[in-house]
Formats: C-alpha cells, structure tokens, sequence
C-alpha cells in the first residue's frame, strides 16, 4: 500500500476558520461602507467591492448574498442573539417581564455598534430604494420571537396576544433606535428605550 494514500489534507480547526471568516467579513463590510459614502450605495458594484479587498466576485458571495446584506448584516445578527438570549433565559413571570428583558438585551447590544450603526442608518436614509432596511430587517425576526416567548409561556398562551406584543415592543425598540441614531453620541439608547417600554407596561398580558 502506498503511504501516501492515508493522507489527508489537513483542515484548518473550526476556530481558525471562523476567524478568517470573520476577518474576511469585517474587511468586505469596511471597504462596502466606504465606498457607500464615496460613490452612493446604487453606484457601488458588488465588484467594486471585491476589487477593494482584492477578491472576487465570486469570493465576495461565499460572505454575503448582496449589498443589502452587508448593510443590514449586524442587525440581523443582533436580532438572532435576542432570540437565543428569549430561549436561554429563566421562564418568565410574564410576557412583558419577558419583552422587557429581551428587548433591554438588544438596546444594550445596539449600543455598542453605535459608529457602525449611525453610518448604515445614512446610508439607507439617502437611498429610496433601501430607505426601510432597517425597519425589514428589525421585522423579520418578530416570528421566531414570537415562537420563543410562547415556549418560554404557560401551555394555553394566546398566541394573537404574543404576536401583538411583540409587534408593539418591536415598534418602541424601532422608535427608540430612530431616535437615538438622530441624537449625540452622548444619547442613551437603553435609557430611552426603557421609557418607551414603561408606557407599555400597563398594556394586558
């Protein structure tokens, strides 16, 4: 038997291929932004960006699908971590205790994206074609938050009810962002979100 048969190439481990990924995500997203303000966001290729980071087209679709993705990228990513944080967490006491928590969560996390998240919000706001990305992209999660608040419930949970209060709660996290990316860099967007989310507490459920 020849020796050489047994051998395999030898793969990178899961950590190190995740960094790459991460490092190679972070550089396509830095040259994308930069581009956006240079030349508008209808006017940057998806080539214009490889050629940037000296890649591909090709390359460029192993990270994101489009541009759209990579504006809107750190948000769904935040939105996915509130719904693991719903479904890791203590059962709640009920579902605004539940909604307050999650949603206070997500500000906290929003945060500290700040810089990033100014420059995306202009971006978006000076071009018709995407000027509601954020609001898509902050609504696609309500259903699987709404699937993990009602695992998180008593059996019997009026799932209309759950959907309804998601939606509102989603609507003053929305509100709040808005607000808070049109302020200084001193705004607080938890402080303000609090104060929305207070007003909703006295709501049935």
């Amino acid at each position: 038997m020849n020796p050489k048969e047994n051998i395999h190439p030898i793969e990178a481990p899961a950590g190190l291929r995740e960094r790459k990924k991460r490092l190679a995500q972070a550089a396509i997203e830095e040259a994308a932004l930069r581009l956006f303000q240079q030349k508008g966001y209808e006017q940057t290729s998806i080539q214009d960006i490889a050629d940037a980071v000296t890649m591909s087209s090709r390359t460029f679709f192993r990270y994101y699908a489009s541009k759209e993705e990579v504006l809107s990228g750190p948000i769904r990513s935040t939105q996915l971590d509130g719904v693991r944080y719903l479904l890791e967490a203590e059962p709640p006491a009920s579902p605004h205790a539940a909604l307050q928590s999650v949603f206070g969560y997500l500000a906290g996390q929003y945060e500290k994206q700040r810089p990033g998240l100014v420059l995306r919000y202009r971006i978006a706001g000076q071009t018709p074609s995407i000027a509601s990305l954020f609001l898509y992209t902050l609504m696609e999660t309500e259903p699987a938050l709404c699937d993990a608040l009602g695992s998180r419930l008593e059996t019997g949970a009026d799932r209309d009810e759950v959907r309804f209060l998601v939606a509102v709660y989603m609507a003053a996290l929305r509100v709040s962002i808005e607000e808070w990316l049109e302020q200084g860099d001193d705004a607080n967007l938890v402080d303000r979100l609090h104060r929305h989310m207070d007003r909703l507490s006295s709501m049935p459920g």
